[in-house]
């Protein structure tokens, strides 16, 4: 080897050229334009964290928009492209991030500062602008504004993993602490907070760590006896076991198997999936990829409702980049382990959601149900074992492998272990997605979390059209206490109903949509709910008779019974959960006369003193039906004939001069 001073320059030598040939030797080298790499290259899960903390929680500030769907139709994509455009100098950067699960706040922004202090605005527009840039450019201090509702500190800066790693250190609006308080985020903790397009964030937080230990420390018999010893329970409808389903599957000598992810979420008031897909994609498809290695399948599939195009395109862009780094497709993080996953958009059906029926979806066939058994996990997709299972089933396998099968009991009751996504909805101040232990009092939920008045509400919808309705009072929300009281906890909905909502009406309008959801394959199903349907809108129209309700109830009662699907044998429990508890008014009903004052047909609308002939109910009807009256008193009076029960004269009347009555009963606000 030649050492540094024994080098020497080559000798230069001049030599005779033709003129052509040295001219065209002196133009410069033309280099091809650079091509970003067109297939994947395995990224160290380190690396990728790295890269995922310079924008998580950089030396700038960053202001996190929560663009889920939630946020977009309160304008929150206006608010974004107004921040994004702005030249920020290198101060700040603007990024799209999900639902923090507060929906009532929406459009929520979450500024962090370098110091790693977080600084949350609620129900923001165009004025609150300045304070936010400010905020980014130069933390305000002391000062207040009506839009900051909460400043947060990491407890260790520089660190975030997800909700659990801030600290609440000022509290403006005490809604939005007492909103977050009772729960504890374990799978829902790093909405809001990412960006759902990052896979490095999603590794900066912690992301693809339970794969990776998956993959490199334990056998699948080992995954599969970790769920199985944490009691996790499916948490899309009926809560199997999810280990026991994963074992079935595993034990097949079939050597071809499938896992999927039913994402096709298609109760009225119940958006979990959506949020989980629009805020954190990666955290299912970390999920269904131990799910897939565990049960030993090299095929995937989502299950997706094309209604949810943001997810959909969230999901897409998830499996592209986890295929780009190698965390999918062959030799997943240079382990002799491979998986593809598909991504399938369901056609819309309600029963699609129902396995059996989503398998012949799949395969190219109508959606209807099949007889079980066989089970899916016993013989599925193209006759293999199927692993099936919901979107916040699969969430939740990360943090078990991390965490242990003990850790995961620590939060729930001992048949219903862990923490379960309900959506708030309905007559509440304060809506959104929470997460909260299993074994939670509906108190804590209806009435803390959902800043509801106890003595406004009346029932609770439970678990979607085919949960049920109970009254409302204190009781535990896990798998059995909610059976016992005749419904089920369903994917998660949780709908309490004022004292103004009439449970016939409810019933006949759930009733209503399940038998138009019906496959039709069972004619008691497609034809008995329909006749169930028109029975029910025969009481809230004031045509009932003697028998109707116990038609009602016979019909109700023999529709489950001799129904192939879960759709057809749950789809009466709020017919019957409100006989059981709301009999009485069935039976007022069908004397014309409806206790809510909620039926149009049964209730009238009438001016009572003191009137103040300000004459703006007269202005703001549509049918003429307020008239004048000659007289000293009374001067204005609804005609019954005219009047449509718009409701208009109601809301307008500014000195609460409108009685509405159903016979002897009057409406209350």
């Amino acid at each position: 080897m030649i050492g540094r001073s024994e080098f020497r320059f080559p000798a230069v030598h001049s030599y005779q050229v033709a003129k052509p040939i040295a001219e065209e030797k002196r133009e410069p080298i033309r280099f091809e334009p650079y091509k970003p790499l067109n297939f994947a290259v395995h990224v160290p899960l380190q690396s990728l964290a790295e890269e995922g903390k310079i924008t998580l929680c950089g030396h700038k500030s960053r202001i996190s928009v929560g663009t889920a769907t939630c946020g977009r139709a309160a304008g929150a994509l206006e608010i974004y492209n107004n921040l994004e455009k702005r030249d920020w100098n290198g101060k700040a950067g603007v990024y799209k991030v999900g639902c923090q699960g507060a929906c009532y706040a929406e459009p929520l922004v979450n500024v962090r500062t370098p110091d790693g202090k977080h600084y949350f605005y609620g129900n923001i527009d165009t004025n609150s602008f300045w304070r936010i840039i400010k905020t980014a450019e130069e933390p305000p201090g002391s000062k207040t504004s009506p839009y900051l509702w909460a400043i947060a500190q990491e407890r260790k800066p520089g660190i975030l993993r997800g909700i659990q790693d801030l600290e609440l250190i000022k509290i403006v609006n005490s809604g939005f602490s007492e909103f977050f308080q009772p729960q504890v985020r374990r799978i829902s903790g790093r909405c809001g907070l990412l960006d759902p397009e990052s896979i490095a964030e999603y590794a900066a937080m912690g992301g693809y760590l339970a794969l990776e230990k998956a993959l490199f420390t334990l056998k699948s018999r080992t995954i599969i006896d970790m769920i199985r010893a944490s009691g996790l329970r499916g948490r899309g409808g009926a809560g199997f076991p999810t280990g026991e389903k994963w074992d079935m599957a595993y034990q097949s000598p079939d050597p071809v198997r499938y896992v999927i992810a039913n994402a096709d979420e298609g109760d009225p008031g119940a958006y979990m999936d959506r949020a989980l897909l629009e805020s954190d994609p990666h955290s299912v498809l970390e999920g269904l990829m131990i799910a897939a290695l565990a049960v030993g399948a090299a095929q995937a599939y989502i299950f997706v409702r094309h209604e949810y195009p943001l997810a959909v395109q969230l999901l897409r862009k998830a499996i592209a980049s986890a295929r780009k780094v190698v965390f999918l497709g062959n030799n997943i993080m240079g382990s002799n382990c491979s998986l593809t996953i598909t991504l399938v958009e369901s056609g819309g059906a309600f029963v699609c959601g129902e396995e059996t029926s989503m398998l012949q979806v799949m395969q190219g066939k109508r959606g209807e149900s099949q007889l079980r058994p066989p089970y899916p996990a016993n013989r599925g997709f193209h006759d293999h074992p199927t692993v099936i299972n919901n979107v916040e089933t699969l969430a939740n396998i990360p943090w078990i492998i991390l965490n242990g099968a003990e850790a995961f009991r620590e939060a729930g009751t001992e048949k219903s272990p862990g923490t379960k996504i309900f959506c708030l909805a309905g007559d509440i101040k304060r809506t959104g997605f929470i997460e909260v232990p299993l074994g939670t009092s509906t108190q804590v939920l209806v009435e803390k979390i959902g800043a509801a008045d106890k003595e406004s509400i009346k029932a609770l919808q439970i678990g979607g059209p085919s949960g049920g309705i109970v009254p409302y009072r204190n009781f535990s929300l896990d798998y059995e206490t909610v059976a016992a009281a005749g419904a089920i906890m369903g994917s998660g909905g949780l709908v309490p109903l004022g004292k103004n909502r009439c449970m016939v009406d409810m019933a006949r309008h759930m009733t209503n949509f399940m038998g138009s959801e019906s496959c039709g394959k069972c004619s008691i199903c497609r034809g008995g709910l329909r006749e169930l349907a028109a029975r029910l809108l025969t009481l809230t129209i004031g045509k009932g008779y003697k028998g109707i309700v116990e038609e009602i109830e016979e019909l109700s009662l023999t529709i489950p019974q001799v129904s192939l699907c879960g759709l057809g044998q749950t789809a009466t429990n709020p017919v019957i959960t409100t006989l059981t508890y709301f009999r009485d008014e069935y039976e007022a009903h069908v004397k014309g006369k409806c206790p809510a004052v909620s039926c149009r047909p049964l209730i009238d609308f009438e001016i009572i003193l003191p009137c103040k002939e300000c004459k703006a109910c007269y202005q703001v009807c549509p049918t003429e039906a307020v008239t004048m009256r000659g007289g000293k008193t009374d001067r204005f009076i609804v005609d019954p004939e005219r009047c449509i029960k718009c409701w208009a004269c109601y809301e307008t009347c500014p000195f609460n001069s409108i009685r509405i009555t159903s016979e002897e009963f009057t409406w209350k606000n």
